[in-house]
């Protein structure tokens, strides 16, 4: 379908040129919409504003094939600083070593897992 000559393209521009590019970044809004990731905020006066870029990746099957076009919608937050523009951050993400934990506990109790 694709060959590997295939190139990542750098911004916005180059990828809206190319519909593969135009379905992953599809692809990824519905995906925020859907889990609803972030909530739209007036912005407050003396706040900066956090960016945002897309990034581009072409993930490859085993043998070399063209697998997938990834797009990611990303915040640039580094330009952050705590106290000033947040008070607190939250990731949820669960750890193997807590995932694995949990499981062990559960079994040692006889508990089931759903």
């Amino acid at each position: 379908m694709y060959n590997l000559i295939e190139i990542e393209p750098s911004s916005v521009e180059e990828a809206s040129k190319q519909q593969v590019w135009k379905d992953a970044m599809d692809e990824e809004h519905q995906s925020i919409i859907k889990n609803d990731v972030w909530d739209i905020v007036p912005r407050l006066e003396g706040k900066l504003v956090v960016s945002s870029k897309w990034l581009y990746k072409i993930k490859h099957a085993a043998d070399v094939s063209i697998e997938k076009f990834n797009a990611r919608f990303v915040v640039r937050g580094f330009s952050q600083k705590e106290g000033i523009d947040y008070e607190e951050t939250f990731s949820l993400v669960a750890r193997y070593t807590s995932i694995g934990t949990i499981i062990a506990i559960a079994a040692t109790k006889g508990c089931k897992l759903h």
